[in-house]
């Protein structure tokens, strides 16, 4: 069991996410519907956020049979202007009496705003764990010109991809194919419909049976226990309270100690010697990102650092931000939202 799962309160152990990401085309409705009625056979009760264009409403119509419940959320960009509303519907489900959520993306989004925005929200949230599923199509992976950065982006913080449209490759190319994704992303594991299916099965089982321990009622339906099953990696989230005033030099220190692990890295702090502004720090895998940019004083977020990444440690992180900045670092109560 990761750090961060041991820490994890009771409210956040209860329903598992799924986020589905991939490029526009890549065929992650038709994964998504798979992964439903692979689903039918497991009993499990599925709440369904669909985020598209002008389209939403019309692919949940091919999803209403197969879940608990679809919202539709028409939105020109999951990662912009579609992010408030997205997130909404997110804490929503995560209050339904079902057992897991899948969330599809619209195929231009950046998952990683979404994944930031859970994080900050942790001790809100009743999402563990939470999977990023990348759609791969075979017919144009790596083959989109200029775009080819935005469809990295949306597999390089994937726990999980499958390959679609691949049908008429041979054994070789298929084998060049995986070596192009996993140059990409190392740490992600191949799943299908099927197997993801059986993964959250597993997954919401585990939890239920967590809740009973914890004096919560009895599930409706509670699995065999799949005792010495190994579940994939999930894509977790840290936040770190940093102190209100911390030197320039030293955020870079610490942004560059972080592991490679940590996909996405942000702080928000004030720098000694610059009063009246706060200034936003961040590093994209391992580069750091030129000039922070100037944020107005507010209270509405702390000064604080998070990061994104697979099977993250947050005693570590946190060590890391101690040496830089002292004790005052913590990690945030999760008694106290």
């Amino acid at each position: 069991m990761s750090a961060l799962r041991a820490n994890l309160p009771a409210l956040a152990v209860g329903k598992p996410m799924v986020l589905v990401t991939g490029f526009l085309g890549a065929g992650k409705t038709s994964f998504l519907r798979g992964v439903l009625d692979a689903m039918k056979q497991w009993h499990i009760a599925t709440d369904v956020i669909l985020n598209d264009y002008e389209n939403a409403d019309l692919d949940a119509e091919t999803l209403r049979d197969r879940a608990a419940t679809v919202e539709a959320l028409a939105a020109s960009c999951a990662c912009c202007d579609g992010l408030e509303p997205l997130v909404d519907l997110a804490l929503a489900a995560s209050r339904s009496r079902h057992d897991a959520l899948l969330i599809e993306l619209n195929g231009t989004a950046d998952p990683l705003p979404l994944l930031e925005s859970f994080t900050l929200l942790e001790s809100r949230i009743g999402l563990r764990p939470r999977w990023q599923v990348c759609v791969v199509d075979a017919r144009h992976f790596g083959r989109r010109g200029p775009l080819d950065a935005l469809e990295s982006r949306q597999l390089q913080s994937a726990s999980h991809f499958t390959v679609r449209h691949d049908r008429g490759l041979t054994s070789v190319e298929r084998d060049a194919l995986l070596s192009r994704i996993r140059a990409v992303n190392p740490h992600a594991s191949e799943t299908n419909a099927a197997d993801l299916a059986e993964h959250l099965a597993r997954a919401v089982s585990r939890e239920q049976r967590l809740l009973l321990r914890a004096g919560g009622a009895r599930p409706r339906t509670v699995l065999p226990d799949f005792a010495g099953h190994r579940i994939a990696h999930e894509f977790t989230g840290c936040q770190i309270l940093l102190p209100s005033d911390v030197g320039r030099d030293a955020m870079w220190r610490f942004l560059a100690a972080l592991p490679a692990g940590v996909l996405r890295a942000k702080a928000l702090v004030t720098v000694l010697g610059e009063p009246g502004v706060r200034r936003l720090f961040e590093r994209v895998g391992t580069e750091l990102m030129g000039d922070p940019l100037e944020v107005p004083i507010s209270d509405r977020v702390p000064s604080s650092a998070i990061c994104i990444g697979p099977d993250l440690d947050p005693a570590a992180l946190l060590g890391i931000a101690r040496r830089e900045f002292g004790r005052a670092c913590q990690l945030p109560d999760p008694d106290h939202p």
